[in-house]
């Protein structure tokens, strides 16, 4: 699951080609790894999240040009519009990370049967929130989810809305997060972080040191930044 290095180009115009307006294709669910939905958890529970079942994006990656991209925006800003760079969403939004704090951004989809034909949609690997350090961004409300893109422009998207709210006693990031529309029986993983197999000493001795970099500076650059605080009211 690394960043795919080979990015769409421009055209000969220097646009991008009209996929049209973008559509809300539906909500994501997010689950434990093993696919327990969650209620919410600590900047260290591992999460994924559970696109609905037969979803895919309009064409594949080695005929078409397709990625698949991730996203985390202030709940006010809109995941049709978003502008996508090298490692995610560009500005004051965000990518979501892997466990590893890899960004999930530019990924490949498998070949499809031929060119034009939709193509699946990979399932998303376990994310966490341990890249943000303490007060490294805004707490609020955000919209997370995915999205397919051609030419880094966003076609169809997928998402749901979840509110960080400060803790203490939270290891890194000192946050804990809620899902806003929580199916039932969803569990709280705040309490399961060391648990899950997934410590944030494990991700940090794991790490690669161009990913380390490249975060890093993502970081530097947006806290230099003001970064308003995303708004709590509905989109």
């Amino acid at each position: 699951m690394g960043v795919a290095l080979a990015l769409p180009a421009a055209t000969a115009h220097g646009s991008a080609p009209d996929v049209g307006p973008p559509v809300d294709d539906g909500a994501v669910v997010i689950t434990t790894p093993d696919g327990t939905p969650l209620s919410g958890g600590g900047s260290a529970t591992p999460f994924t999240v559970q696109l609905p079942d037969g979803v895919t994006c309009p064409g594949d990656s080695a005929s078409d040009d397709w990625r698949v991209q991730s996203f985390m925006i202030p709940n006010g800003d809109d995941p049709g519009s978003i502008e996508y760079g090298f490692a995610g969403p560009e500005g004051t939004q965000f990518p979501l990370f892997a466990a590893d704090t890899r960004p999930y951004a530019h990924q490949l989809l498998p070949v499809n049967a031929g060119p034009g034909q939709p193509a699946r949609i990979p399932a998303i690997p376990p994310l966490t929130f341990t890249i943000f350090p303490a007060d490294a961004i805004a707490l609020g409300e955000y919209r997370i989810g995915i999205a397919c893109t051609y030419f880094r422009a966003t076609a169809k998207y997928w998402d749901t809305k979840i509110v960080l709210t400060p803790s203490s006693d939270d290891e890194p990031s000192k946050f804990v997060w809620t899902v806003v529309d929580a199916p039932t029986g969803a569990v709280d993983g705040a309490t399961a972080d060391d648990d899950d197999g997934i410590s944030p000493v494990v991700i940090a001795l794991g790490l690669g040191a161009i990913g380390v970099a490249a975060v890093a500076a993502v970081l530097v650059v947006r806290r230099r930044r003001s970064v308003p605080s995303p708004t709590t009211s509905g989109v």
